[in-house]
């Protein structure tokens, strides 16, 4: 997703930001996310976090952008900004480092359906008379974790899709009209019990079976 390493929008001959009103980053962000645009969303970023983006680090930033991608955030939205002192800065636990350290943290709420809610902190700072988002650079540890992670989740992917493939008639038939019928933990439990799997492997596989839309 992330590739390569975009400037951030010069602030040069444009009208900068009001140092007392940091919620204007609130905006630049739910354009970003709503756009799912990489470019536009590494672009609130501050340069000393944008330089940590990569080869090496791309996987932690993807997944960070990705899962934000997931939303679509309505106008409705709120938004509310304060200062934080140093020991207020949330504590990374060895994981990734700030490449400064943010000075406000802003809260974005928004509806993701008619009875939830989600709620996206971000930090930032003041800088070069732009507000900013300040994203922590991680440790190259950190990244061998995350890259072994998700090898081990294409490993159990591929067995899932392996167990889907083996699973022979009249088995299948009976599993995919328990799902066609919203019988659908039904069909988890019978292959459960068949296969001795765990309901966990069994919903994935169940899932596997239904033909693809």
């Amino acid at each position: 997703m992330v590739v390569g390493i975009a400037a951030l929008p010069s602030v040069c001959g444009a009208q900068a930001d009001d140092p007392k009103k940091p919620e204007v980053l609130a905006k630049r962000f739910v354009d970003a996310v709503n756009s799912k645009s990489v470019e536009s969303r590494k672009a609130i970023l501050h340069p000393k976090s944008l330089a940590c983006i990569n080869a090496q680090t791309q996987l932690f930033y993807d997944w960070i952008f990705s899962r934000q991608f997931q939303y679509a955030i309505r106008p409705n939205y709120k938004s509310s900004a304060a200062a934080i002192a140093r020991d207020e800065v949330p504590d990374l636990e060895g994981e990734a480092d700030y490449p400064l350290v943010p000075t406000h943290q802003l809260q974005i709420d928004f509806d993701t359906g008619p009875f939830s809610g989600t709620t996206v902190v971000l930090l930032m700072v003041y800088d070069a008379r732009r507000w900013s988002e300040v994203l922590p650079c991680p440790r190259p540890a950190t990244i061998a974790r995350m890259k072994a992670a998700q090898e081990e989740a294409a490993k159990e992917e591929q067995r899932l899709e392996s167990l889907a493939a083996n699973v022979t008639e009249p088995l299948r038939a009976e599993l995919i009209e328990l799902m066609k019928k919203g019988r659908r933990v039904d069909a988890i439990r019978r292959y459960a019990v068949v296969s001795g799997e765990d309901l966990a492997t069994a919903r994935r596989v169940v899932e596997l079976l239904m033909p693809r839309q």
